[in-house]
């Protein structure tokens, strides 16, 4: 089934609503590109007991976690109550019983006990603390778990063509992070750094700006983008046959807390 096919359940939704997301699957093309970057690093945090998707927003991420380790209890953190009582009526619908969803800011995620693998995806960038954020996830991990992190880069990158990235979506504080600062966000916080890449590559970024000129990041223009979304699909699948090394318009880094 395609990626985020499972929000054709949620309330509400016209028939064809239903019928265009089953067939195509959630139709938020940047979560689409960064889900496929993210989803082959849950195969790196082994077998975790209890995951929290830190800012869950629509679920998906913190879906793909619970099928990815059914004996695992995953928690999705967001402050939007609304939406969360919408995933778990979805998540009911599907019968899926180890994901909970609750309104936590995830600055207080270490509220909630212990975890074994937190994935955090963009994030960062809307937080003015984002160290006292990293130092919030460092201590509610336990040792040797695992934080997934995923923000955009600090510039936007189109085959050559480099510009700052936006600074118009809401709730940004920051452009991003380049490798140097995201990496050393998470070592001050006192993770070690397993991995930390680019992605989004050039042909990604462009259908993702080219998303973004319809909507403006507000879903606005929606038969527009209906139209056009197909397309802008297939372009990023496109760009998902090769790896953006230095040029990519986002970042993806896997830490792990010490043993010791």
């Amino acid at each position: 089934m395609p990626f985020g096919s499972e929000i054709a359940l949620t309330p509400g939704l016209s028939s064809f609503e239903r019928a265009y997301i089953r067939l195509l699957g959630a139709p938020i093309l940047g979560l689409r590109i960064r889900a496929r970057a993210i989803l082959p690093f849950l195969r790196e945090i082994g077998a975790p007991q209890r995951i929290a998707d830190a800012g869950s927003g629509r679920g998906m991420l913190a879906l793909a976690c619970a099928r990815a380790f059914p004996h695992a209890q995953v928690v999705g953190l967001d402050l939007d109550e609304k939406q969360n009582q919408i995933n778990t009526q979805v998540m009911r619908a599907l019968g899926v019983g180890n994901l909970t969803f609750i309104a936590q800011d995830v600055l207080r995620l270490s509220e909630l006990g212990k975890f074994d693998a937190i994935l955090t995806t963009d994030n960062f960038e809307h937080l003015e603390d984002d160290l006292g954020c990293a130092k919030n996830f460092y201590t509610a991990l336990n040792p040797g778990g695992f934080l997934l992190v995923h923000v955009p880069h600090l510039t936007r990158n189109v085959f050559g063509w480099r510009r700052p990235n936006w600074m118009g979506i809401e709730g940004h504080v920051r452009p991003g992070y380049s490798q140097a600062s995201l990496t050393d966000l998470l070592t001050q916080a006192g993770f070690e750094i397993l991995c930390c890449a680019n992605n989004y590559n050039s042909l990604e970024t462009l259908a993702n700006d080219l998303s973004y000129l319809i909507t403006g990041g507000r879903e606005r223009n929606k038969m527009l983008y209906a139209f056009a979304f197909p397309f802008l699909l297939a372009l990023a699948w496109a760009g998902s046959l090769y790896h953006p090394g230095d040029d990519g318009s986002g970042l993806i880094a896997l830490a792990r807390k010490p043993l010791g």
